[in-house]
């Protein structure tokens, strides 16, 4: 007990010494590696994982939207079974070098603190009083308000904002991340390769106690990319971040503010969709698959979300059926039962046989996306069976990491749009 007063005594000087500044720090531009967990995908896992995410992703849209139809719930859990990528970063004075799940998907950034014993993910934690920058954030600070409305709760007389930020619904309460938010230094970019950029006053959570969290590694936690005002693009105040996932090299460029920029030949841009809260959702126009095009759209409202945490791609009707149709009757290679979800298998055998597989190109709202035929089709097992890696969606439409693989991709916040270009990632 004498020694959980003293922390907290600790944490309410270090508040009270250390000032808020990040409310007006001007855009800037920041460069950050990803690292990829695994070389190869396990499709078993990977397929459940995604659909997990999928229905987690379609609920909690639903919900934001009061549709009223919230049928699904899942947790979100990244354990390596298939591409997630991990942020490299450094927190606190001096700094504390960590990595945390990079996500699209979500927009609070949290990491685990001090002991945390029972908490998931395994990654390592930080440690506040190993800080000089560290401080508790207050209720009144802007990044406890936009939490108010959902996870936060204020405790020590408003002193510290307090939260339980929720991965499932509420009819599964066991899924979840729970401590203070809290203000410090981080540094962004691997210190082996950039020496690292210092970035004072970044609002996250601290968290102390997590369930049902399960992401693979050393993971210590998740950096929220979303459009929302909790995420770690919002809080640097940078306007716009970009990625290009490599489907080579193990590592890929994150980066902020004024280095995210799509320059040259090839670039596309498509207006993102409103009324989709944190989420990064276009308008799917129709879909080209080798000599056929399929009508459209399909549930337009919510567009097809970029998600950065999801490995397989979704597609809602009639996109599905009609584009696995157009697969089917253009690929002159034996068909085989399907596996894991895939609806579209075949049998395999013998060099260039990649090329019997028709072309795929994704028709957004003024921009075309033209898939390398590695990011639509994948051996599945060691039998030789290749399969077209997306699933059917009874709910959202989703282009996954593995889809998004060798295109720089600009996430324009501030001005509602999404661009990209097919690129070498390991040359930016």
């Amino acid at each position: 007990m004498a020694a959980m007063l003293f922390l907290i005594l600790a944490l309410m000087i270090s508040f009270l010494a250390t000032p808020v500044v990040y409310s007006d720090r001007p855009a800037a531009g920041f460069r950050a590696t990803m690292i990829r967990t695994e070389k190869a995908i396990n499709f078993t896992q990977a397929a459940r994982r995604s659909h997990e995410r999928m229905s987690m992703l379609a609920a909690r849209l639903d919900a934001a939207s009061g549709s009223g139809r919230v049928t699904t719930q899942a947790p979100l859990q990244v354990d390596g079974a298939g591409y997630e990528y991990n942020m490299v970063l450094s927190i606190g004075t001096p700094p504390q070098k960590l990595l945390a799940m990079a996500d699209t998907g979500s927009d609070l950034s949290w990491i685990k603190c001090g002991a945390c014993s029972n908490c998931t993910p395994e990654g390592p934690s930080y440690y506040p009083g190993m800080s000089t920058s560290f401080s508790v954030l207050p209720c009144s600070d802007r990044l406890c308000r936009a939490l108010m409305s959902a996870a936060a709760t204020c405790g020590f007389g408003g002193a510290e904002c307090e939260y339980i930020y929720g991965y499932g619904l509420e009819a599964d309460p066991h899924v979840y991340t729970r401590g203070f938010l809290a203000n410090e230094t981080f540094t962004l970019g691997d210190d082996r390769v950039l020496g690292g950029q210092a970035v004072p006053g970044v609002g996250f959570g601290c968290t102390t106690v997590s369930e049902g969290i399960y992401i693979y590694g050393a993971s210590s936690g998740i950096v929220g990319l979303g459009r929302g005002p909790l995420s770690l693009v919002s809080h640097l105040n940078v306007g716009a971040f970009s990625y290009c996932l490599s489907g080579g090299s193990m590592t890929s460029p994150l980066l902020f503010g004024s280095l995210a920029v799509l320059a040259g030949a090839g670039v596309h841009s498509t207006p993102l969709l409103a009324g989709t809260g944190t989420y990064y959702s276009v308008s799917l126009e129709r879909i080209s698959v080798g000599d056929v095009t399929t009508i459209g759209p399909g549930r337009s409202g919510y567009g097809m979300v970029l998600d950065s945490g999801t490995t397989f791609t979704y597609l809602v009707e009639p996109f599905y059926m009609l584009a696995r149709a157009a697969v089917l009757n253009q690929t002159t290679l034996a068909r085989v039962p399907d596996r894991y979800g895939f609806e579209a298998c075949f049998q395999a055998s013998g060099g260039g046989v990649w090329d019997v597989f028709p072309a795929m190109v994704l028709h957004f709202d003024g921009a075309d996306m033209a898939l390398p035929t590695s990011s639509c089709f994948g051996q599945i097992d060691d039998d030789g069976v290749i399969c077209w890696m997306v699933q059917r969606s009874p709910s959202l439409s989703i282009i996954s990491n593995v889809m998004q693989r060798d295109y720089h991709i600009r996430y324009d916040v501030d001005e509602g749009v999404v661009s990209f270009q097919a690129a070498r990632c390991d040359n930016l």
